[in-house]
C-alpha cells in the first residue's frame, strides 16, 4: 500500500505533533499508511507544497502569518496544485464551516473532535474508505 502524504498546517507545535502521531496510529489500524508533512505557517506550508508529492491537507484557520483559508483557496483554485483539504479550527461554527466550504475545503473539523472522527474524515478525503 502506498503511503498517503498529508500536509498538516498548525502553528501550535505540541498540538500538531501529538495530533499527527495519534492520527498516524489510528489510521495505521485501518489500514491506511499515512505520513504527515508538518508546517507551522502559511510560508512553511507553501514551501512544503512546492516540494510536491502531497495527497491531501489539514489546514488550521488561524496562522501566525495569515488566514489558512487563503491556502485552501490556493489549493482548490489551481488545476496543477489541486489538493483536497479539510479545515481545522478551535472555533468551529456554521459561519466558519461555510467559509471553509466556500474556499474549497471538503469539510471543517473542530480541533477537539475525536481522533477516530478525524481519521474517518481523512479516509474520506483521501478516497480510502468511510
Amino acid at each position: 500500500m502506498e503511503k498517503q502524504r498529508i500536509l498538516l498546517v498548525e502553528d501550535n507545535v505540541q498540538f500538531r505533533e501529538d495530533f499527527a502521531r495519534a492520527l498516524e496510529r489510528a489510521l495505521a489500524a485501518e489500514p491506511l499508511d499515512v505520513v504527515f508533512v508538518e508546517a507551522s505557517s502559511l510560508a512553511e506550508a507553501r514551501a512544503r507544497l512546492r516540494e510536491g508529492g502531497l495527497d491531501a491537507a489539514l489546514i488550521d484557520v488561524g496562522l501566525p502569518d495569515g488566514d489558512g483559508l487563503d491556502l485552501v483557496r490556493e489549493l482548490s483554485d489551481g488545476a496543477a496544485s489541486r489538493i483536497p483539504t479539510l479545515v481545522l479550527t478551535a472555533y468551529l461554527n456554521h459561519r466558519v464551516a461555510a467559509q471553509a466550504m466556500d474556499a474549497g475545503a471538503k469539510g471543517a473539523l473542530s480541533k477537539v473532535v475525536s481522533v477516530p472522527e478525524t481519521a474517518e474524515a481523512i479516509k474520506r478525503l483521501t478516497g480510502s474508505g468511510g
